[in-house]
């Protein structure tokens, strides 16, 4: 029979097959299996998930969208990290070491997280410590991309049976994107030292403590990649006149307490302290000519705490209640260089840019969700928040600009200071009531269906720029969403496999949606190129997310998943845009489209996941041998900076190796892309440069490559696990 799957999307522990919403769970033990040893490494593992982005410009995306977490906007797929909320999940991008469970839970999630998401929530547990006696792993692999993976866990009982520590590490270097700077003559390498430490303490048998600490380090090259003027993009090349980087620093501290009462009420309390630091150095114009250089560093605090009371195993209702504060402050530091032509002058012209964002946010949220046992086949959850964000928002801009007077550093002729946000945008207030219905009814003890109505809400914010921009760029308003969504689980052939199917609906209305490189005229410097966050009237999606796990033999074992997920845009005229109309005059005019009928989100429609494996004895050695195949297919990706398809591919990854049949070691040769498949997933427009001869702005005739596949990779991996 399958392992039962347990999870706690409703913040208790159920069986996956009977819990009323679509969740889809990654076990540590799949993880390691698959060689996932980044984040975004979670896309092959199940349909329909999208997690993409190198480091700073970064995506979580399922149901077909997503939001780009380079924008001033909370995300439509909320991140949690040992029960707290995580503000900053660029720093969990690089690395992805002992895990307990990963579980992505489709759908607003409006009722007991700590943030309302319309498209979907990732849960991550990391591992507890064995309280009995001394256990652990180490994990090492090598790659044909100059990469390196190392990965270490041990548990230390302190006081048996009552008190215990785990520590936990990673190191990884890599060059698995395959890319070099051809100006530079160098290759493009990305490096992230990870620490976690771990206490779990249970004094009592109602009362457990759990404190984490986590530390990660990550540095990398960025590019960026580039195809035009006879490079292709699968050639991997950037050719920009400086090395871009990005650095991250980021430190987590994570409480955990339950108390059981003697009613067999539980309180929880979660705190976090999460502070992250990044910077980003780049080549903005992404070509070999001094044009456009960026240097922003991001600093972020957050304070965190949620405390819940519930009631556990009552026959007719059970209840949640709970409280959420966040108090969160970033200040970006920009500094950004603009080399340009301007017909008026004798010589070109450099502009120096510099800013302070300043951004707080503070946010509460009370809740209440419900479940009540109707009969022994029929429940009705309920679930109800109230949130209510404040927040204060200011960017002033010193511009100076210079005259390039050769023999000189530059001639200072004039100084500019801006708002970034208008006045009347620095302070936004938001709230809104968000929540769940849910019926669910067994047939039987082996098939259930569920019909769920979910509200979704995002608040509003101020768009943070590395550069001005035009005015009615500067804040945006919230976004609602209603959803619709019926589904079945079965259990079948006797408990051998288990079947999800979930229909859904969803609309959207102000929906967010991030303009990638709208140009448009500025007062000092001809054409500038902004990315804002704007509302569009109105949006829907809707499609299936199907999956089914099934032994096929005592030997065999299978799953399988399938997801069609279609978002368009039902009411949207008038968005900003780039277009190849000559830019309206003004200072900042800027073209619009009507986008309706347009793809609302950039990701495929369909996406097709498949992992199986097959193994046997090898009795002299008590051991086992196996192989193991991943099939990932998704059909064409969009390019919203360009309006057009790019392409769909299917990825085929294939594993080999042998292991003790105790589980005491594992040794394995993998090949990822075996076919070396090559995709473009994402592209963006690039900025005119200066013709430094001619005096005058030329397209560099490069379109900038945001995301495509990783090359053919073939990798060796062995692992120890002690104390089994």
């Amino acid at each position: 029979m399958l392992e039962e799957v347990i999870v706690t999307a409703q913040k208790r522990t159920e069986s996956l097959a009977d819990t009323p919403l679509t969740v889809s769970v990654m076990t540590g033990e799949q993880i390691g299996e698959l060689g996932s040893f980044a984040f975004s490494d979670l896309t092959n593992m199940t349909a329909g998930l999208s997690i993409s982005g190198g480091n700073f410009d970064t995506d979580i995306a399922t149901r077909g969208l997503g939001t780009d977490l380079n924008a001033a906007v909370s995300p439509r797929v909320t991140t949690y990290f040992d029960g707290t909320f995580v503000a900053q999940p660029r720093a969990l991008f690089s690395g992805l070491y002992d895990m307990q469970q990963v579980e992505l839970l489709r759908g607003p999630q409006g009722t007991l997280y700590g943030r309302s998401s319309p498209a979907g929530a990732i849960t991550m547990r990391s591992t507890n410590p064995n309280l009995d006696h001394t256990d652990g792993y180490f994990r090492q692999s090598f790659t044909d991309l100059s990469g390196s993976n190392t990965q270490l866990g041990a548990s230390i009982p302190l006081v048996k049976d009552k008190l215990g520590l785990r520590v936990a590490g990673l190191y990884d270097t890599n060059e698995n994107s395959d890319a070099q700077n051809a100006t530079l003559g160098s290759d493009l390498e990305s490096e992230t030292t990870a620490f976690r430490a771990v206490f779990y303490w249970e004094p009592t048998d109602n009362l457990d403590l759990r404190l984490s600490y986590h530390d990660i380090d990550d540095d990398a090259d960025l590019g960026p990649v580039v195809e035009g003027n006879g490079l292709e993009y699968d050639d991997r090349v950037a050719v920009s006149d400086f090395d871009s980087s990005y650095t991250s620093e980021t430190e987590y501290w994570i409480l955990e307490a339950n108390y059981t009462f003697a009613k067999d009420w539980e309180a929880t309390l979660v705190y976090s302290k999460q502070d992250n630091k990044i910077r980003r150095l780049l080549d903005g114009d992404a070509s070999e000519v001094q044009g456009r250089e960026q240097d922003v560093t991001s600093p972020t605090e957050d304070d965190i705490l949620v405390v819940r009371l519930a009631s556990q195993g009552n026959d007719l209702w059970d209840w949640t209640v709970g409280g959420y504060i966040q108090d969160a402050a970033t200040s970006t530091s920009v500094d950004a260089v603009t080399y340009f032509i301007d017909s008026r002058a004798p010589v070109p012209l450099r502009n120096e840019t510099s800013s302070v964002a300043g951004i707080t946010t503070d946010v509460k949220a009370f809740f209440s969700h419900n479940v009540f046992n109707l009969t022994d086949n029929d429940i009705i959850t309920f679930g109800v928040r109230y949130s209510e964000v404040k927040l204060d928002a200011e960017q002033p801009f010193l511009t100076e600009v210079y005259l390039l007077i050769p023999d000189t550093e530059g001639v200072l002729v004039q100084e500019i200071l801006t708002d970034g946000v208008a006045l009347a945008d620095q302070e936004q207030n938001h709230d809104a009531v968000t929540g769940t219905l849910k019926y669910q009814h067994h047939f039987n003890d082996d098939l259930m269906a569920y019909a769920s109505y979910d509200v979704g809400w995002r608040e509003g914010s101020a768009n943070i720029s590395a550069r001005e921009m035009p005015p009615e760029f500067g804040a945006f308003d919230p976004e609602d969403s209603e959803n619709i969504e019926l589904g079945v689980k079965w259990n079948l052939w006797k408990g051998r496999g288990l079947l999800s199917v979930a229909l859904y609906y969803q609309i959207y209305e102000d929906f967010h949606y991030e303009a990638a490189g709208v140009v448009h005229n500025t007062p000092t410097e001809g054409a500038g190129q902004a990315d804002p966050v704007v509302n569009v009237d109105e949006a829907e999606s809707y499609g299936f997310d199907t999956d089914i796990t099934v032994l096929l033999s005592q030997y065999w074992s299978l799953s399988a998943a399938l997801s069609y997920n279609k978002a368009e845009f039902t009411d949207a005229s008038d968005v900003p845009c780039t277009t190849d109309e000559p830019l309206p005059p003004g200072d900042w005019g800027y073209n619009t489209c009507d986008f309706t009928g347009d793809r609302a989100g950039v990701l495929p429609e369909w996406s097709a996941n498949l992992v199986t494996e097959y193994w046997g004895a090898v009795s002299s050695w008590e051991s086992e041998w196996y192989v193991r195949g991943l099939l990932n297919a998704e059909s064409e990706y969009y390019s919203a900076a360009f309006r057009e398809d790019l392409d769909s591919y299917s990825m085929l990854d294939l594993y080999f190796g042998l292991r003790a049949a105790t589980g005491a070691w594992d040794a394995s040769v993998w090949v990822k892309n075996v076919t070396d498949e090559t995709a473009l997933l994402q592209n963006l427009r690039t900025v005119e440069i200066p013709d430094y001869q001619a005096n005058m702005l030329v397209d560099s005739g490069y379109t900038e490559i945001r995301r495509l596949l990783n090359p053919r990779t073939i990798g060796v991996t062995f692992s120890y696990n002690w104390g089994l």
